[in-house]
């Protein structure tokens, strides 16, 4: 990687990068209605955004990985030491920032590094200004990792242009000056590849709400045109009919007395006009119906969704929404893997040899659960299982081992037939 090439790659991302920019636009609220403009200044123009893409990625999102992701593993000294650093780097908050910008834009990427008490630290980074570059094999390994980003020169009084760049062995930071692409600092690193991820949202880069911007931008279009007819309506012109010869001083008079003096053929009315509200409320629920069907995303308030508690009606009301989020599960898997083979390659640099391949990574469904109905499921079939089966089947953490542990301590206490809320015989 030269200074020609980072040059070259940052050229070729414009696009890729504005395309991720709108996304994160419309994420927060700033939707293509903002832009729209008239000719003519006096006309109403109200700019309604309704923030349906803030609404699909947090509740895909959220039910996506809103439970923490666990880890399962027989090596308890790797499990010790996974835990720290999963600790140290307030984990479950970072695959959250890392789920929502892949829900957004269709990609994340996470950065390893060392801080200075020699820790490992992972933190997601902007994926606007990110590239990541692969080689050419049918397993693509990442090669290079470009962060581009302007800094103010408070010197200079400018903004100026810095290039990081992460190879398999070193970092180098460029800096743009008026020709080309400078080298300010190089340094080596400890990982033994890459230390950025790559996390996709699904196998086209493409964002949770991304298919159905188009029908947000009509959404958008209709309410700001609902209330710009009420503003006309608010607004509207007095038509004085047969009264030609009224003047300002008598329009001022009648606004003044609000009376109106009209002679035998003379009428007044306010010009106003036809308004369809029905035809324009049956387009919108079609509309609202069309953006939750095609983002596979529930509308959490419809009344009907949760008139059926049974946990099978609910799970076949989100039926889409589980094929949706089943993908995005597989993908980012990958990704944290590949987060826990750098970290195994750092600490196999510092004397320790662990297999990341032996740590099961197990997500959960953030799904309301109805223990009842889960309870009497157990009941029904858990002659057939064993005890520890019969556990793992509860929405509940519970560490099988330990629960052995304890009821053993209860009997030998003398507690076999103790039962919560009943008396001890």
């Amino acid at each position: 990687m030269n200074p020609t090439l980072i040059g070259r790659y940052i050229e070729h991302n414009r696009v890729e990068a504005a395309r991720r920019a709108n996304l994160f636009n419309y994420y927060n609220g700033k939707h293509a209605i903002a832009n729209r403009h008239y000719e003519d200044d006096t006309k109403p123009n109200n700019k309604i955004t309704n923030p349906y893409p803030h609404y699909i990625t947090d509740t895909i999102t959220g039910y996506f990985i809103g439970e923490p992701v666990t880890y399962k593993m027989l090596d308890a000294e790797l499990n010790n030491t996974l835990a720290a650093i999963m600790k140290y780097n307030d984990e479950a908050s970072e695959n959250a920032e890392l789920a929502k910008c892949c829900s957004v834009c269709g990609v994340a990427y996470e950065m390893l590094w060392i801080d200075a008490e020699g820790e490992i630290r992972f933190t997601n980074v902007n994926p606007i200004d990110g590239i990541a570059i692969y080689d050419t094999d049918i397993d693509p390994e990442m090669l290079y990792f470009l962060r581009y980003y302007k800094d103010y020169d408070i010197v200079s009084n400018q903004d100026v242009e810095y290039v990081e760049c992460y190879s398999r062995n070193d970092y180098r930071l460029y800096r743009r000056s008026v020709a080309a692409y400078e080298l300010v600092e190089q340094r080596a690193h400890s990982f033994g590849m890459v230390p950025v991820i790559e996390y996709k949202n699904n196998a086209e880069l493409s964002g949770d709400f991304e298919l159905v911007i188009s029908l947000i931008d009509a959404y958008d279009a209709m309410e700001s045109d609902n209330v710009n007819d009420a503003d006309y309506l608010a607004d509207a012109y007095l038509m004085l009919k047969g009264m030609m010869g009224t003047t300002s001083d008598d329009i001022a008079a009648m606004k003044q007395n609000r009376v109106l003096l009209l002679e035998n053929d003379s009428d007044a009315a306010w010009l106003t006009k036809n308004i369809n509200d029905s035809q324009s409320e049956n387009m919108k629920v079609r509309i609202d119906r069309d953006i939750h069907k095609l983002s596979f995303c529930p509308d959490l308030s419809d009344e009907n969704f949760a008139s059926n508690a049974s946990g099978v009606a609910i799970r076949y009301k989100l039926l889409g929404l589980e094929n949706l989020t089943a993908k995005k599960e597989s993908l980012f898997k990958k990704g944290l893997q590949k987060r826990l083979e750098i970290i195994c390659n750092y600490l196999a640099m510092l004397g320790t040899a662990y297999d990341y391949t032996t740590v099961e990574i197990v997500f959960t469904r953030n799904l309301p659960t109805n223990l009842e109905e889960v309870a009497t499921t157990i009941n029904q079939i858990g002659h057939l299982l064993s005890e520890e089966t019969q556990l793992s089947m509860l929405p509940l953490d519970i560490d099988y081992a330990a629960e052995q542990e304890r009821k053993k301590a209860e009997k030998e206490a003398g507690y076999d037939d103790y039962v919560i809320g009943g008396d001890v015989e």
